[in-house]
């Protein structure tokens, strides 16, 4: 297993380091209140959603292995320069919808949504239901089928991605007529008949990310709008979501770099009792957690992705973990440096803006409880005597 980048990965490392390091720090200061399609267009300019796309649709990805670590130098990259996570949460939204097109889609599917994703189309996936929330197979959103192979979609989904701007969503359901089985997954076009379009949510931060709900009202569809068989979803479900979780720990741990070192030069600058405070153990604990926390994210991360695109049977288990460490590492850093910063910190401005962008990892990609919960089931199964072990079950997780 060789985690070191290649060259080319430096030079795409490099290349969109240097892109988020042109988005605007007076916006950034103050949280970005819209979504930014300039830079979003800049990253398609850039070749990011023709890595997300393989060779034979038009991309230049090399498939489940190699193109996805070209992906990940880019937004490593990128996410070490630009400051602030909401453009970053919608690169990995649409990573996610690429990686299950890729895994889960029929030619057709393909031709058709990779296409789109190449023109910079925005995405979504619709998994809560605003009952049931991340508990996918108690959803109360149902396909139901109809005659000559068709179906219809009935339903609401809330804290969704990109659902007010959206050009199509994967929506996380359930086939008529089962209980706690039969999730499917399906693709509908956002100006679908039935479908309606809720107002833009009212978030603490990450105000750049749109987010809102959808219902859906007898949406009319037909298999080739199904990814993957119905009522066989649960399972590529939770493989697909795991690449977003690896991208989630990636960035909280990249995005706690530059402000790292900002806080170092400010404690080596800022004077107390006729000393830096840089000289001060307490500080200095600040300082180092931050970097350890962030450095096992980073490693976790990339452990995890290796695991995942070779395959591998702990690889759900490494995912969550990559998560949580990630979300430990910016959301116990960025409480850090408000206390370092003192008054200074709580102002309007980039630490203060930083901790309310930072908290939405508490919940994005799935809670702190539910990853535990994926993790303690997979230790529970790995310490079952190897002849009682079943066959790998469709995972009771919750997803997010």
């Amino acid at each position: 297993m060789d985690l070191s980048w290649s060259t080319q990965q430096q030079s795409i490392r490099a290349e969109f380091a240097s892109l988020g390091s042109r988005t605007d720090r007076d916006e950034l200061r103050l949280g970005r209140r819209a979504f930014d399609q300039q830079t979003w267009d800049q990253l398609g300019e850039a070749g990011l959603w023709q890595m997300m796309v393989p060779k034979d649709y038009g991309g230049t990805g090399g498939g489940t292995g190699a193109g996805w670590w070209d992906v990940t130098a880019a937004l490593e990259g990128l996410a070490s320069t630009i400051r602030a996570p909401g453009l970053l949460l919608s690169v990995i939204a649409q990573a996610g919808m690429a990686y299950a097109l890729e895994l889960f889609g029929t030619p057709a599917q393909k031709s058709d949504y990779f296409r789109r994703i190449l023109r910079g189309a925005l995405s979504a996936t619709a998994i809560a239901d605003p009952d049931t929330g991340t508990d996918v197979r108690a959803s109360s959103t149902y396909l139901s089928p109809r005659p000559n192979e068709t179906f219809v979609l009935n339903g609401k989904k809330y804290n969704i991605a990109h659902a007010p701007v959206a050009n199509f969503t994967l929506v996380v359901c359930k086939l008529e007529g089962h209980a706690r089985d039969g999730i499917s997954l399906v693709l509908v076009d956002q100006d679908s008949k039935g479908v309606t379009i809720g107002a833009k949510d009212r978030k603490l931060g990450n105000l750049d990310l749109p987010t809102g709900a959808l219902s859906f009202e007898n949406v009319p569809l037909h298999y080739g709008h199904i990814l993957g068989v119905p009522g066989e979803g649960l399972r590529n479900l939770v493989r697909f979501v795991s690449l977003g979780r690896i991208y989630y720990g990636l960035v909280a741990a990249t995005l706690c770099g530059p402000m790292l070192a900002e806080a170092l030069s400010y404690a080596k600058a800022r004077q107390t009792f006729g000393q830096p405070i840089v000289d001060h153990q307490y500080v200095q604990k600040k300082l180092t957690d931050m970097r350890i926390a962030a450095e096992t994210a980073k490693w976790t991360s990339y452990g995890a992705l290796h695991q995942l695109l070779s395959g591998a049977p702990e690889a759900v288990m490494s995912c969550s973990i990559a998560k949580l460490a990630g979300a430990s590492a910016i959301t116990d850093g960025a409480v850090d440096l408000l206390k370092l910063y003192g008054s200074r910190g709580y102002h309007e401005g980039e630490v203060s803006t930083f901790l309310r962008d930072a908290l939405a990892f508490c919940s994005v990609g799935g809670t702190e409880e539910m990853h535990r919960r994926n993790i303690m089931n997979q230790m529970m199964r790995e310490a079952r005597p190897a002849k009682s072990k079943p066959a790998a079950p469709a995972r009771d997780l919750e997803t997010a």
